[in-house]
């Protein structure tokens, strides 16, 4: 049996290089705090793995020991945050997030704030720490590293503000929160209302016309579903949570025999 912890000779695959050139990315979202978990996911062959700060339980320490097990089988190692926290996001790219979701975003201005804290000739803070080999690549790491940012539009405030978002030379693209926005539209999973609809060809035309990648979450990992979203030019693509994936997988056996 493969070790799972095994190191790979693959480096992390390149999500900002696949982006713009229109490949599809398609990842899952790790809310397990488990290096193994994360290791077993990566091996599923996705693009990128998010350790979720927003809905999961991972200490700093877990999600980093969750980055070192994506990348050791080429997963690009993500996180996303549970609010635009400037100082957590400094911390997560010290230990070495390839790049950062920010969920409920609603202001351009608010989030190039939040960028400023990521980009050392703005804000970032210089320290050794893993993303730098703790100071043996520090030179390359603190010229050319650029952590990719993805905000996500879950509300209509956030909507309104997809132009100005996906104008920002900061940002890589926008990650559509189905889910959080039928929501505000006070149609919960409810992705056939107009009002949905016109919400999300809002936030498309806006990556399109910036150039920007657009980005959705799927609940349920479903292959015929996940077709659908690419040839809908969806380029980002949560394909499953951990959780959620290992309840399907697993069913109500006890239903079978009583």
């Amino acid at each position: 049996m493969t070790d799972p912890f095994a190191p790979q000779a693959a480096r992390p695959v390149d999500l900002r290089a696949r982006l713009q050139a229109g490949r599809p990315c398609v990842g899952a979202w790790q809310t397990i705090p488990s290096a193994k978990s994360a290791a077993a996911m990566a091996s599923c062959g996705f693009h990128w793995l998010a350790v979720d700060l927003e809905h999961g339980t991972m200490s700093l320490d877990q999600t980093e020991a969750c980055f070192i097990a994506a990348e050791r089988h080429g997963v690009a190692a993500l996180a996303r945050l549970p609010v635009a926290d400037p100082f957590l996001a400094r911390r997560l790219l010290d230990a070495g997030a390839a790049g950062l979701l920010v969920p409920v975003v609603e202001s351009a201005d608010e989030f190039a704030d939040f960028a400023e804290h990521c980009s050392y000739k703005d804000r970032r803070g210089a320290g050794l720490s893993r993303c730098n080999a703790y100071g043996d690549d520090f030179e390359a790491y603190y010229h050319n590293f650029r952590p990719l940012l993805i905000p996500q539009v879950e509300t209509l405030k956030g909507v309104e503000a997809a132009a100005s978002l996906a104008a920002m030379a900061e940002i890589d693209g926008i990650f559509l929160g189905p889910y959080d926005l039928s929501a505000d539209l006070g149609t919960p999973g409810d992705f056939t209302t107009k009002a949905f609809k016109e919400a999300a060809l809002k936030v498309r035309q806006a990556c399109e016309k910036n150039r920007k990648a657009l980005g959705i979450h799927q609940v349920e990992p479903n292959a015929v579903e996940l077709k659908e979203r690419v040839a809908e030019g969806y380029l980002m693509i949560a394909y499953a949570t951990d959780i959620i994936a290992m309840r399907n997988a697993l069913g109500r056996p006890s239903d079978i025999i009583d």
